[in-house]
């Protein structure tokens, strides 16, 4: 069990330790890339995640989940190189879908592997606890990353991508360091198609599991377009360089707070969730309207609700998952979530282009509070037949 918390909280630590991640659409911007460009190089991250998505998840139900967190990273530190090699939209378009790659296979082997070692352990009870730790050395590697990042910023971007890529290197060998879970998959029986068929009828039939699924990938299809905004934010209220790294930090700092403590509100009713995502929508909404340096605390109160929510519905549609399609299941989560998040940041770079930042941010703090209250409401209607 120790192994396993360590390994798991290494890896995500080392994931997210990327000193050019407070900056990167900052860099993009800077060198003379347009709103609408930016929102396509973003969108081009989620379209390869949506593409891969599924076929990853099968994948991991299939072979070594290990190996493949590993070679995930290593083919992330390829896009970085590449970074450096064309610093223009071609390079940064082709980097970004690599980091695709890496993140496509990352979400549902590393749930799915992380949820079948302790249930190989009899402790699967304990998902949301370890996951919320995870989740918070996640965060903690995005803190520390954005708080050296800070200082660093002055030595230029080649500088924060060079340690990205030692950084993603450490990661793909701590992935090798993780537990090794009984196989989902055994034999020679295999066949994609039918795994992949049994794996969408479970997501679309299986008790409880389509509306969390539906809940949770549009939550997070909001929180990933706008993940990347941020700095863009900072930018625009007008923090300084520096400031914007320590902006960053305040947001990890958040996220980690709030993983670290999710396992405590596990008793929370499902509707208390939703209305938790409208308000943190509505945080979006005020810093929009205010649009101050000052603002900035808004966005750190919408992280901590977001992943207070995040880390309890995960565990909830984990725990209603099948063994032998626990991968494919929750790839076809992360499917539908990469869907919104390619919808999203487009619509989010054509705004600002049409009208400004300030405008696209308004309108998706809307989105997310319309998202939180329309999936209460939702609820309301079903609890009288199912007793809540």
């Amino acid at each position: 069990m120790n192994r396993l918390l360590l390994g798991a909280c290494a890896l995500r630590f080392l994931d997210s330790f990327v000193l050019i991640a407070p900056f990167y659409t900052v860099m993009f911007a800077e060198q003379g890339l347009t709103p609408g460009r930016i929102g396509v190089i973003l969108a081009s991250w989620s379209a390869v995640c949506l593409v891969l998505e599924v076929p990853c998840g099968v994948l991991a139900d299939r072979v070594s989940r290990r190996w493949l967190l590993a070679i995930a990273q290593f083919v992330r530190c390829l896009g970085f190189v590449v970074w450096l090699a064309f610093p223009g939209f071609w390079g940064f378009l082709v980097g970004l879908m690599l980091w695709g790659l890496k993140s496509a296979t990352l979400s549902g082997a590393f749930e799915a592997a992380l949820f079948d070692e302790l249930k190989a352990l009899g402790r699967e009870t304990e998902y949301v606890r370890v996951l919320g730790r995870a989740q918070s050395a996640r965060f903690a590697g995005l803190l520390t990353a954005a708080l050296l990042a800070a200082p660093l910023a002055s030595l230029g971007y080649p500088t924060l991508i060079g340690g990205s890529i030692l950084a993603g290197v450490a990661a793909g060998a701590s992935a090798l360091l993780l537990p090794k879970a009984p196989r989902a998959v055994v034999g020679s029986g295999w066949n994609t198609l039918r795994h992949l068929g049994r794996g969408l009828r479970e997501a679309a039939s299986l008790p409880g599991i389509p509306a969390l699924l539906a809940f949770i990938a549009t939550t997070q299809a909001v929180v990933s377009a706008l993940a990347d905004y941020w700095q863009i934010f900072g930018q625009q209220v007008g923090l300084p360089k520096p400031a914007i790294a320590l902006f960053v930090a305040a947001l990890a700092a958040s996220g980690v707070l709030a993983a670290a403590v999710a396992h405590r509100l596990r008793g929370l009713p499902t509707l208390a969730l939703c209305l938790m995502i409208a308000v943190a929508g509505g945080c979006v909404v005020a810093a929009a309207l205010t649009w101050r340096p000052w603002s900035v605390m808004l966005p750190v109160i919408y992280v901590a609700l977001f992943w207070l929510v995040d880390v309890n519905a995960d565990a909830r549609f984990h725990h209603r998952l099948q063994a032998e399609t626990r991968a494919t299941v929750a790839s076809v989560k992360g499917f539908v979530m990469q869907g919104g998040t390619v919808i999203l940041m487009l619509a989010f770079g054509l705004v600002a282009e049409a009208a400004s930042y300030r405008a696209a941010f308004l309108a998706s703090g809307v989105v997310a509070a319309l998202i939180g209250l329309g999936f209460f409401a939702a609820g309301l209607r079903r609890r009288p037949a199912s007793g809540g």
